[in-house]
């Protein structure tokens, strides 16, 4: 009975090393997400893993968070703001690999302060490679001559293939143009929507999340019905968009002193086990 039990145990601890544990990572350690912190130091010699998660500390109201793509990155440019994390403490999970770009999304933080964090995931583990679907692919609306009247798009359009999880880049001097996404009658009739509905940074980029008809006018007076300035392009089903970001738990006690923190509740489980039989093994 004895030798069984400890032919078991030496079994549960064969098995141990391949646990995987996922680590915790706090963005920017002891100084937490805030203005003039060379975050790409601090990632410098971190490994990024999926399952891994990123933790943004920091007072609440006086930042956020956003996840945004290699364009939006370098241009400092803010998705719309119910797409931000607020809490304070906000827990996003490495769900994929690859490169994910983050920006604080208060005016002047990212482009003035460098806010801004970019790493690149790495696969948690091994795993028979499936069939690499499409990269995504950034156009810029108009090519050299951007997002302005008198373009014809449709033949800028017409040899190019859009997909799910591409995106469209409209650029144009700020306050000369801006962007609306319509419905096939507005477009056809230069109609624009409210105001508030429009995009005017002169670097707008919108991410095709579904396949189908898109279509887009300036709402300019004039701009669309007597120069032209609306797009319509078909979007194929292709790659998924990119995974937003999980909201974490609710707030838990400051640990910002550590940089990062792993995750040990599989081996306290082997631990506790391990124990269990040992007492198993007195008693008889």
């Amino acid at each position: 009975m004895a030798s069984k039990i400890l032919c078991l145990i030496i079994m549960i601890a064969g098995f141990l090393p391949a646990i995987t544990m996922a680590t915790e990572y706090w963005v920017g350690g002891d100084k937490g997400w805030t203005l003039d912190v060379d975050y790409q130091a601090w990632a410098k010699d971190k490994t990024f893993k999926v399952g891994d998660t990123l933790v943004f500390k920091y007072t609440k109201g006086h930042h956020n968070v956003f996840k945004v793509n290699q364009t939006a990155f370098q241009s400092c440019t803010a998705p719309p703001p119910s797409e931000a994390l607020t809490t304070g403490h906000d827990v996003i999970t490495l769900a994929k690999p690859g490169k994910k770009w983050y920006i604080c999304g208060v005016p002047t933080h990212c482009s003035d302060h460098n806010q801004k964090l970019v790493i690149t995931v790495e696969d948690g583990a091994p795993a028979p490679a499936p069939a690499a679907p499409a990269p995504s692919a950034e156009y810029w609306v108009g090519g050299d001559k951007g997002w302005t009247i008198d373009v014809d798009y449709q033949a800028w359009a017409k040899d190019k293939t859009f997909k799910v999880g591409d995106t469209l880049v409209f650029k144009y001097t700020k306050g000369h143009h801006n962007v609306f996404k319509v419905n096939q009658t507005a477009f056809q009739s230069c109609i624009a929507p409210p105001p508030s509905e429009g995009l005017t940074t002169g670097h707008d980029v919108l991410t095709l999340a579904k396949p189908g008809k898109k279509w887009y006018i300036c709402g300019f007076p004039t701009h669309c019905s007597d120069h032209n300035q609306k797009l319509v392009i078909t979007v194929e089903g292709g790659a998924p968009a990119p995974e937003a970001p999980v909201p974490g738990p609710a707030p838990k006690k400051d640990d910002s002193n550590n940089s990062y923190k792993v995750t040990t509740s599989a081996y306290k489980i082997f631990v506790g086990g391990v124990v269990l039989i040992w007492t198993i093994l007195t008693l008889v």
